[in-house]
Protein backbone atom coordinates (compact mmCIF):
# COMPACT_ATOMS: atom_id res chain seq x y z
CA UNK A 1 0.00 0.00 0.00
CA UNK A 2 3.01 2.26 0.90
CA UNK A 3 4.58 2.02 -2.81
CA UNK A 4 1.20 2.31 -4.46
CA UNK A 5 0.76 5.47 -2.55
CA UNK A 6 4.60 6.78 -3.47
CA UNK A 7 3.56 5.35 -7.23
CA UNK A 8 0.30 7.90 -6.87
CA UNK A 9 2.44 10.64 -5.32
CA UNK A 10 4.64 10.22 -8.75
CA UNK A 11 1.86 10.53 -10.87
CA UNK A 12 0.56 13.24 -9.34
CA UNK A 13 4.15 15.31 -9.10
CA UNK A 14 4.22 14.45 -13.01
CA UNK A 15 0.72 15.89 -14.14
CA UNK A 16 0.48 12.79 -15.97
CA UNK A 17 -3.11 11.90 -17.80
CA UNK A 18 -3.79 7.72 -17.46
CA UNK A 19 -5.55 5.41 -17.27
CA UNK A 20 -4.46 1.79 -17.97
CA UNK A 21 -3.07 -1.49 -16.63
CA UNK A 22 0.66 -1.95 -15.18
CA UNK A 23 2.73 -4.80 -14.00
CA UNK A 24 3.46 -3.20 -10.18
CA UNK A 25 5.55 -5.52 -8.08
CA UNK A 26 4.06 -8.65 -8.21
CA UNK A 27 0.60 -7.94 -9.34
CA UNK A 28 -1.37 -6.28 -11.99
CA UNK A 29 -2.81 -2.91 -10.99
CA UNK A 30 -5.38 -0.05 -12.95
CA UNK A 31 -4.08 3.61 -12.75
CA UNK A 32 -6.46 6.25 -13.41
CA UNK A 33 -5.10 9.99 -12.73
CA UNK A 34 -5.47 13.39 -14.26
CA UNK A 35 -5.31 17.05 -13.80
CA UNK A 36 -8.53 19.05 -12.69
CA UNK A 37 -9.65 21.96 -15.34
CA UNK A 38 -10.01 25.42 -13.25
CA UNK A 39 -13.86 24.94 -12.75
CA UNK A 40 -14.02 21.36 -11.64
CA UNK A 41 -11.45 21.89 -9.32
CA UNK A 42 -13.37 25.07 -7.77
CA UNK A 43 -16.38 23.08 -7.77
CA UNK A 44 -14.40 20.37 -6.06
CA UNK A 45 -12.84 22.84 -3.52
CA UNK A 46 -16.57 23.91 -2.25
CA UNK A 47 -17.77 20.42 -2.29
CA UNK A 48 -15.15 19.08 -0.01
CA UNK A 49 -15.67 22.74 2.24
CA UNK A 50 -19.48 22.70 2.52
CA UNK A 51 -20.48 19.47 2.33
CA UNK A 52 -17.44 17.22 2.96
CA UNK A 53 -17.53 15.28 -0.11
CA UNK A 54 -13.82 14.72 -1.38
CA UNK A 55 -12.46 14.72 -4.80
CA UNK A 56 -13.92 12.00 -7.05
CA UNK A 57 -10.75 9.76 -7.07
CA UNK A 58 -10.39 10.00 -3.56
CA UNK A 59 -13.99 9.39 -2.92
CA UNK A 60 -13.71 6.66 -5.17
CA UNK A 61 -11.10 4.97 -2.92
CA UNK A 62 -12.93 5.99 0.32
CA UNK A 63 -16.40 3.87 -1.21
CA UNK A 64 -14.28 1.06 -2.77
CA UNK A 65 -12.79 0.60 0.76
CA UNK A 66 -16.35 0.96 2.28
CA UNK A 67 -17.71 -1.64 0.33
CA UNK A 68 -14.80 -3.79 0.46
CA UNK A 69 -15.30 -4.05 4.26
CA UNK A 70 -18.81 -4.85 3.79
CA UNK A 71 -18.02 -8.08 1.89
CA UNK A 72 -19.18 -6.76 -1.64
CA UNK A 73 -16.70 -7.45 -4.41
CA UNK A 74 -15.59 -4.53 -6.45
CA UNK A 75 -11.47 -3.75 -7.14
CA UNK A 76 -9.56 -3.60 -4.03
CA UNK A 77 -8.05 -0.30 -3.92
CA UNK A 78 -4.56 0.18 -3.48
CA UNK A 79 -4.20 4.21 -3.02
CA UNK A 80 -5.94 7.17 -4.07
CA UNK A 81 -5.47 11.12 -3.14
CA UNK A 82 -5.26 14.33 -4.34
CA UNK A 83 -2.57 17.23 -4.79
CA UNK A 84 -4.08 20.55 -3.74
CA UNK A 85 -2.66 23.48 -4.34
CA UNK A 86 -3.74 27.42 -3.80
CA UNK A 87 -7.18 25.89 -2.02
CA UNK A 88 -8.06 23.74 -4.36
CA UNK A 89 -7.65 20.49 -5.82
CA UNK A 90 -5.10 19.83 -8.97
CA UNK A 91 -4.72 16.18 -10.19
CA UNK A 92 -6.60 13.75 -8.74
CA UNK A 93 -5.59 9.79 -8.56
CA UNK A 94 -6.86 5.93 -8.10
CA UNK A 95 -5.13 2.68 -7.73
CA UNK A 96 -6.96 -0.41 -8.00
CA UNK A 97 -5.94 -4.02 -8.31
CA UNK A 98 -6.93 -5.49 -11.71
CA UNK A 99 -9.88 -7.97 -11.61
CA UNK A 100 -8.81 -11.05 -13.60
CA UNK A 101 -11.01 -12.85 -15.79
CA UNK A 102 -14.12 -10.13 -15.98
CA UNK A 103 -16.54 -9.69 -18.47
CA UNK A 104 -18.66 -6.61 -18.40
CA UNK A 105 -22.64 -7.15 -17.71
CA UNK A 106 -23.87 -5.87 -20.70
CA UNK A 107 -20.97 -8.08 -22.92
CA UNK A 108 -22.26 -11.12 -20.75
CA UNK A 109 -26.20 -10.60 -20.55
CA UNK A 110 -26.05 -10.26 -25.05
CA UNK A 111 -24.92 -14.08 -25.08
CA UNK A 112 -26.04 -17.13 -23.62
CA UNK A 113 -24.77 -18.31 -20.41
CA UNK A 114 -26.15 -20.86 -17.86
CA UNK A 115 -24.92 -18.94 -14.93
CA UNK A 116 -27.49 -15.88 -16.11
CA UNK A 117 -30.08 -16.43 -14.03
CA UNK A 118 -27.98 -16.96 -10.63
CA UNK A 119 -25.81 -13.17 -11.97
CA UNK A 120 -28.92 -11.95 -12.23
CA UNK A 121 -30.20 -12.76 -8.33
CA UNK A 122 -26.85 -12.13 -6.94
CA UNK A 123 -27.18 -8.46 -8.63
CA UNK A 124 -30.41 -8.18 -7.52
CA UNK A 125 -29.63 -9.15 -3.97
CA UNK A 126 -26.61 -7.47 -3.48
CA UNK A 127 -27.94 -3.99 -4.63
CA UNK A 128 -30.56 -4.60 -2.62
CA UNK A 129 -28.10 -5.29 0.32
CA UNK A 130 -25.85 -2.18 -0.57
CA UNK A 131 -29.33 0.10 -1.04
CA UNK A 132 -30.23 -1.34 2.70
CA UNK A 133 -26.61 -0.45 3.74
CA UNK A 134 -27.84 3.11 2.99
CA UNK A 135 -25.45 3.14 0.03
CA UNK A 136 -26.50 4.44 -3.63
CA UNK A 137 -23.98 4.06 -6.20
CA UNK A 138 -25.50 6.39 -8.94
CA UNK A 139 -23.85 5.49 -11.97
CA UNK A 140 -25.11 1.77 -11.90
CA UNK A 141 -25.26 0.87 -15.59
CA UNK A 142 -24.13 -2.35 -17.06
CA UNK A 143 -20.91 -0.83 -17.90
CA UNK A 144 -20.11 -0.25 -14.33
CA UNK A 145 -21.03 -3.80 -13.56
CA UNK A 146 -18.62 -6.79 -13.81
CA UNK A 147 -18.92 -10.69 -14.09
CA UNK A 148 -15.93 -13.06 -12.98
CA UNK A 149 -15.98 -16.59 -12.67
CA UNK A 150 -17.73 -17.10 -8.78
CA UNK A 151 -15.78 -16.54 -6.09
CA UNK A 152 -16.98 -18.07 -2.90
CA UNK A 153 -20.91 -18.74 -5.12
CA UNK A 154 -20.65 -15.09 -6.45
CA UNK A 155 -19.50 -13.58 -9.48
CA UNK A 156 -20.93 -9.78 -10.04
CA UNK A 157 -18.46 -6.85 -9.16
CA UNK A 158 -19.23 -3.47 -8.76
CA UNK A 159 -16.83 -0.46 -10.38
CA UNK A 160 -16.71 3.26 -10.38
CA UNK A 161 -18.70 4.04 -6.84
CA UNK A 162 -17.61 7.88 -6.57
CA UNK A 163 -20.73 9.27 -7.02
CA UNK A 164 -22.64 8.02 -4.65
CA UNK A 165 -21.62 6.83 -1.02
CA UNK A 166 -22.49 6.13 2.61
CA UNK A 167 -24.53 9.54 3.15
CA UNK A 168 -27.12 11.86 2.27
CA UNK A 169 -27.93 11.56 -1.70
CA UNK A 170 -30.06 14.07 -3.48
CA UNK A 171 -30.71 10.86 -5.44
CA UNK A 172 -32.54 7.31 -4.11
CA UNK A 173 -32.33 3.68 -4.49
CA UNK A 174 -34.79 3.84 -7.54
CA UNK A 175 -31.94 6.16 -9.59
CA UNK A 176 -29.75 2.97 -9.38
CA UNK A 177 -32.60 0.71 -10.99
CA UNK A 178 -33.35 3.35 -13.27
CA UNK A 179 -30.05 3.59 -14.61
CA UNK A 180 -29.43 -0.47 -15.14
CA UNK A 181 -32.74 -0.92 -16.61
CA UNK A 182 -31.96 1.86 -19.15
CA UNK A 183 -30.13 -0.76 -21.30
CA UNK A 184 -31.00 -3.34 -19.47
CA UNK A 185 -34.71 -3.61 -20.01
CA UNK A 186 -33.90 -4.42 -23.78
CA UNK A 187 -31.14 -7.21 -22.79
CA UNK A 188 -33.84 -9.28 -20.26
CA UNK A 189 -36.65 -10.71 -20.92
CA UNK A 190 -40.76 -9.55 -18.95
CA UNK A 191 -39.94 -13.08 -16.74
CA UNK A 192 -36.18 -11.81 -15.94
CA UNK A 193 -37.03 -8.34 -14.96
CA UNK A 194 -39.87 -9.46 -13.18
CA UNK A 195 -37.44 -12.01 -11.43
CA UNK A 196 -34.92 -9.39 -10.39
CA UNK A 197 -37.20 -6.89 -8.86
CA UNK A 198 -39.03 -9.46 -6.73
CA UNK A 199 -35.42 -11.14 -5.63
CA UNK A 200 -34.76 -7.28 -4.68
CA UNK A 201 -37.68 -6.64 -2.41
CA UNK A 202 -37.57 -10.03 -0.87
CA UNK A 203 -33.80 -8.78 0.07
CA UNK A 204 -34.17 -5.61 1.03
CA UNK A 205 -37.04 -7.11 3.53
CA UNK A 206 -34.70 -9.45 4.62
CA UNK A 207 -31.86 -6.38 5.89
CA UNK A 208 -35.05 -4.78 7.88
CA UNK A 209 -35.68 -1.60 5.24
CA UNK A 210 -38.51 -3.15 2.63
CA UNK A 211 -39.13 -0.75 -0.36
CA UNK A 212 -41.66 1.83 -0.17
CA UNK A 213 -45.05 2.35 -2.07
CA UNK A 214 -44.58 3.49 -5.65
CA UNK A 215 -41.15 2.06 -5.60
CA UNK A 216 -41.44 0.96 -8.94
CA UNK A 217 -42.96 3.72 -10.52
CA UNK A 218 -40.02 5.49 -8.86
CA UNK A 219 -38.08 3.68 -11.20
CA UNK A 220 -39.84 4.24 -14.21
CA UNK A 221 -39.78 7.53 -13.88
CA UNK A 222 -36.01 7.77 -13.12
CA UNK A 223 -35.59 5.70 -16.41
CA UNK A 224 -37.32 8.15 -18.26
CA UNK A 225 -35.44 10.82 -16.94
CA UNK A 226 -32.24 9.32 -17.94
CA UNK A 227 -33.56 8.06 -21.27
CA UNK A 228 -34.44 12.04 -22.26
CA UNK A 229 -30.65 12.76 -21.32
CA UNK A 230 -29.74 10.36 -23.92
CA UNK A 231 -32.13 11.53 -26.21
CA UNK A 232 -30.12 15.23 -25.59
CA UNK A 233 -26.92 14.26 -25.45
CA UNK A 234 -26.01 11.60 -28.37
CA UNK A 235 -22.72 11.29 -26.92
CA UNK A 236 -23.56 9.27 -24.40
CA UNK A 237 -24.69 6.45 -25.82
CA UNK A 238 -21.28 5.37 -27.41
CA UNK A 239 -21.88 4.31 -30.39
CA UNK A 240 -25.12 2.68 -29.57
CA UNK A 241 -28.96 2.93 -30.31
CA UNK A 242 -30.89 4.92 -28.34
CA UNK A 243 -32.86 2.09 -25.75
CA UNK A 244 -36.61 1.50 -26.23
CA UNK A 245 -38.80 4.78 -24.80
CA UNK A 246 -41.74 2.79 -23.46
CA UNK A 247 -40.96 0.60 -20.73
CA UNK A 248 -42.70 0.11 -17.22
CA UNK A 249 -41.18 -2.38 -14.58
CA UNK A 250 -43.76 -5.26 -13.55
CA UNK A 251 -44.07 -7.21 -10.34
CA UNK A 252 -43.74 -11.26 -10.94
CA UNK A 253 -47.62 -11.53 -10.37
CA UNK A 254 -48.28 -9.11 -13.12
CA UNK A 255 -46.35 -10.81 -15.83
CA UNK A 256 -47.41 -14.44 -14.57
CA UNK A 257 -51.46 -12.67 -15.14
CA UNK A 258 -50.67 -11.41 -18.68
Amino acid sequence: MESAARLGGQLAREGAVIGEFRQFGEERVYLKGAPLATKPSWRHALRQALLRIPPPRLSEYMNLSWMTERHFQCPLPLAGGALWRAGRPRYQFLITREVPHATGMRAFLEEPDARRAAVLGELASELARLHALRFVHRDLYPRNLLVIPPVAGRSVVFLDAWRGGERWQTRGPAHDLGCFFLSAAALLSEPEQARFFDDYAAERSAQGRPVRAGWLAAVARTRAAEWRKLERRPERRRGRELPPRDWQPRSASTVHSV
